[in-house]
Parts: C-alpha cells; structure tokens; sequence
C-alpha cells in the first residue's frame, strides 16, 4: 500500500534497512563467526545457514577417505514425528538451595558413546552390536559421525584453551546440528529410527540419572532433556559441595555402566551448572490441576558476590506483557525469596496503578504480521488499535486498553481502563506464587487487615 502512495518513503525505509544490516555487520561479531564456521565446513559463506550442506560436507569427504560413496539425495517422506526429549512434570513450590546439573552436548555425547552412525546402522541384532532403547542397532566400531564430533570436539576444546570464543561456538552450532539433519527428510542420510535413537538413548540417560540421585536420598524436582533440578534440604555450602559430589558420582556410574553393558567409553558427561538460592517452580495457571508448569522457573543466583533473579518462560521476559507486569513479578520475586512480607507491596503497587502513577508502564507493544484487512476471523486489540491510525508508520503497534477499548499511543484520549491491567495483568502474576502461601490476589486486596504472609 505505501509503495502506492509514497514511493520515496518506501525508498528511505529500504535504505535504512541496508545501513541497519550493515552496522550489525560491523558492530557485532556475526561474520567473523561465519567465517569460522565456513573454514570448519569448508562451505562458502553464502551456504552456512543450510545444516543438512555443512552435515553433507563433513560426512562426504570421511566417507571417501573409507571408500564409501554416498548414496544420492532424494526426499523421503516423514511418516510421524521424531521423539523429542524428556520433560519430567515439575513438582510446583518455592524451594531453597536448588542444584541444576545437565550434561555437556547430550546429543553429540549420545553419538559418540553408542556409535549413531548411518553407516554403522544395521538392520538386525548382531552379537556384540549396540542396541539403542528404541530397537535400533549399530556396529560396535568407530563410525564416521561419532568420529567427525571427536575431532569438532578436540578442535573446540582448543579454541576454549586459547580463549577464541568464536571458534568455540561455531563448533558447538555445528555438532547440536548433526542431531536435526539425521531427523530432515531432506537429509541422504535421514532416518527416523536413528534420529529417535538419540532421543531415546537421551530419555533414558536423564531418567537414570534422576534414579541414581534419588537413591542418593536426594529429591529431584525438575528434568528437561538434559539436566536435573536437585531440592537440597541443605545450606548453602553443603548444597555448593554436594552439586560437585553429585557430578563425581555420576560421571563414575557412566563410565562403568556404558563399559558393561555396551563394551564402549562413555563421553557422557554431568556437569555441575548452577546453584539456585532459591527457585521457584510453578503451577499450570487457570485449572484446578496441581501440576508443575513445563519450562517455567525463575530463581535467584548469586555471581561474584552479587545476587540476580534468573527467569526462564515467565511474563518478566516475554514481549507480550507490559512493563508493570514484568516489574511487578521481579519485585514479587525478589520479596519472596528474600522471605521477606510481600502484602504491603502489592497494595502499594495496586493503588499506584489505579492513581495513574504508572501509566507509561501500561503500554502494551505488538507486532503487525499482516495487512491490517487480512485479520478477518479474528481482531486482536493490537489490530484494533492499528485500525485507529492514519498510517501505519511502524509494524509495532504501542497501545492502552481504555474503557472504550484498545487505543494507539498516538490518538490515545479516552481513560486507561485500569481494571484491566490489575485483572489481566497484575493479578495472575501475584496469583502464580500467593497460591504456595493459600491465599489470592483477590483476598490480599480485599483484606485490610491481612498484614502478613510468612
């Protein structure tokens, strides 16, 4: 539509758009990862983004060092979906002195320890072959993918020995992506059940693992794909010593298990990631169901003597909710784990909101991924809003909802609907960590008398 109506401006938006690549060019380090990613490939620069033609380039030329030809590419239908990871049901509440240990490149682990090779893949059980959760078999040799991350892995050790970030990174991409290309149809090499022997291989790893721990006499609260979320019921320097304990212990059970049940080496490797002063972990929102809340958490750490709140999938870091929002959950937090009582806060905050002392923070922001006349089944309020301007000068639309509905920044005239904002915004928010303490939002607010929590 603006190319209609003002082709200059189209011109100058285009212009700016190159500077603006330009500069990322300049001012971030993206090429200089390309190129080291195109000197470890040996793809030119303009085929890195393709995983499968990196995969292609590596396996290839080992293959003819072997004598193998590859078979040619052709596509080949994806008759179901691959098994993704393990994602244990958290077990919601507020914890304290919680230890996260996960496994250093699971997949490329999995690869190197049990041989998932294409070529070493056979079709039926053979004596002193390895055979993968899911019935997949593999030679009990030295394969050429297993043997392609050993050298990726050597190389990236290096370049952390020497500091080359870069380099260190461009590796990892490169052998988290060998997992993918095995499960695309577009791969010469695809093959569902070997994709689903990593993935099934993974599963059961994270869940011995978590038995292994448990029989520790150790509570594990939280699994996802490849690490572990361990309730302490210690203080801070014995959870500290544990979570090092735990990764000697588990380290050792590997190396002796995968020798005695698969005669290989095990390059799994349980590292001991983070130390959580406190975490919380919370409930799905809006049933009565007491189940955890799948990749959503938010604790606090302490680096270099400092403490910070850390949140994974919850509201503080997600485009969608308004400043207020995410200031209010941050500060809610940082109450709670320090124990200290929340419910003067929350009245302050409520009442500063509704007396308009917050009003900048109340603007919500969304993107415009259409022609405004496509939306048709349905009308965002984002969209609405968008419908009250005289051009759209922007695909990000900033708006209020008032109590005659949502209104651009620009013509906003009518109240701020502030109601709203304490239903929609704030009080799910409170509700999500009032529900450990059993009480509401709703019951703080109406409560005056209600001074305490803890």
């Amino acid at each position: 539509r603006l190319f209609k109506t003002d082709k200059e401006k189209v011109v100058k938006y285009n212009i700016q758009d190159c500077k603006l690549a330009y500069n990322l060019l300049v001012k971030t380090p993206m090429l200089n990862l390309a190129i080291e990613r195109s000197i470890l490939t040996g793809l030119p620069l303009n085929k890195l983004t393709g995983s499968i033609v990196a995969f292609d380039s590596l396996y290839i030329r080992e293959a003819r060092k072997r004598g193998i030809v590859s078979p040619t590419t052709y596509y080949k239908e994806k008759e179901e979906r691959i098994k993704g990871g393990f994602v244990m049901e958290p077990k919601p509440g507020i914890y304290n002195n919680v230890l996260v240990l996960d496994f250093k490149s699971l997949y490329p682990s999995i690869i190197k320890s049990f041989n998932i090779d294409p070529l070493s893949m056979i079709e039926k059980k053979e004596k002193n072959s390895i055979e993968s959760p899911n019935k997949a078999y593999f030679k009990n040799t030295d394969g050429i993918l297993p043997q392609i991350i050993e050298k990726l892995h050597f190389e990236r050790e290096k370049a952390k020995k020497e500091k080359r970030e870069l380099s260190s990174y461009a590796i990892k991409i490169i052998m988290n992506s060998f997992f993918g290309v095995l499960a695309s149809p577009n791969c010469r090499y695809f093959s569902l059940k070997m994709a689903n022997a990593i993935t099934h291989f993974g599963q059961q790893i994270i869940q011995l693992t978590a038995k292994k721990i448990e029989e520790k006499g150790y509570k594990v609260i939280y699994m996802d794909t490849d690490s572990c979320f361990i309730d302490t019921n210690l203080p801070k320097e014995k959870a500290i010593n544990l979570g090092k304990e735990i990764q000697h212990y588990i380290n050792k059970f590997y190396e002796e298990y995968v020798k005695e049940n698969y005669n290989r080496k095990s390059y799994l490797e349980l590292e001991f990631k983070k130390h959580y002063l406190a975490l919380l972990l919370p409930k799905i929102r809006n049933t009565e169901s007491k189940a955890g809340s799948k990749k959503r958490y938010a604790g606090l750490v302490e680096e270099n003597g400092k403490e910070k709140i850390e949140v994974t999938g919850l509201e503080a870091i997600r485009g969608d909710w308004t400043e207020a929002a995410k200031e209010f959950q941050l500060e809610l937090l940082d109450k709670i784990f320090h124990k200290e009582n929340p419910i003067q806060f929350i009245k302050d905050y409520i009442k500063n909101l509704r007396e308009g002392k917050m009003d900048k923070k109340l603007i919500y922001r969304k993107s415009i991924r259409k022609d405004l006349k496509d939306y048709t089944k349905t009308t965002p309020p984002h969209v609405k809003a968008a419908r009250k301007l005289d051009s759209l000068d922007s695909n990000i639309i900033e708006y209020y909802i008032t109590i005659n509905g949502p209104e651009p920044i620009q013509k906003h005239k009518s109240k701020i609907d502030y109601e709203h904002y304490v239903e929609k915004q704030i009080a799910p928010i409170a509700d999500t960590i009032l529900h450990f303490f059993n009480t509401t939002f709703d019951n703080i607010l109406k409560d005056s008398k209600q001074s305490k929590l803890f």
